[in-house]
């Protein structure tokens, strides 16, 4: 079981980490990145609600869609950040 410290550390690392990628990746679709993106002003919301559950959720699951995007070439992830993906080659 996760303690509470463990849980916002995780949280507070993943919410940093994806400002970032939404500031570096680029989308070749834009109905794509324009669902994605809700996707993680949800997940903002929730997080500066202190909702951090629901915000913590939406982090893992943002995260799946990305690195399925990724795989699937529908986004260009840069170099520097592509180790926190999940991309198979």
């Amino acid at each position: 079981m996760i303690d509470e410290n463990e849980f916002f550390y995780y949280l507070n690392r993943e919410y940093e980490k994806l400002k970032i990628v939404f500031e570096k990746i680029k989308f070749k679709d834009k109905d794509i990145e324009k669902f994605v993106r809700a996707y993680y002003e949800d997940m903002k919301y929730f997080y500066n609600k202190k909702d951090y559950l629901k915000a913590f959720e939406l982090e893992n699951y943002i995260w799946g869609i990305l690195d399925a995007l990724a795989n699937l070439n529908i986004i260009y992830v840069p170099e520097d950040i592509k180790n926190w993906f999940k991309i198979i080659k």
